[in-house]
């Protein structure tokens, strides 16, 4: 990771953008900017780049948020959606190999503020994680 880029992942001053790059960093580098990116999987980056560049405007027309999904118990939305059924048959083996997740803080639970009253989020991946 470049310098100062850890900085910038925490600094409420900074944009995350989710990017497709399909494993070619060269295609991050092309890009000329001035931002700092972290490999999430094979196909997905995580770009961060000041947010003074952007305005509402900025994103007209653009999908930001591709899917956001609310405040939900997983155990009664598995059941009532049907998932919980097809995850139980047997050879499926429906573990989420090549799904990208990711979680929007809405500062709703105090557990997952620092000691400092800053949110700490940590990015894993891989079987190592």
């Amino acid at each position: 990771m470049p310098e100062g880029c850890r900085e910038r992942i925490y600094s409420e001053d900074y944009l995350d953008f989710l990017v497709e790059y399909a494993e070619d960093r060269l295609v991050l580098q092309d890009l000329d900017l001035d931002f700092c990116y972290k490999v999430a999987s094979s196909h997905f980056a995580v770009l961060y780049e000041e947010g003074k560049a952007y305005t509402i405007n900025s994103f007209s027309g653009v999908k930001v948020i591709p899917h956001c999904y609310g405040l939900l118990s997983s155990d009664q939305v598995l059941e009532s959606a049907g998932i919980a059924k097809v995850r139980r048959q047997v050879g499926l083996n429906l573990y989420g190999q090549g799904v990208l997740v990711g979680f929007i803080d809405t500062g709703e639970r105090v557990i997952l503020l620092s000691w400092n009253g800053s949110r700490e989020v940590v990015i894993g991946y891989g079987k190592d994680f």
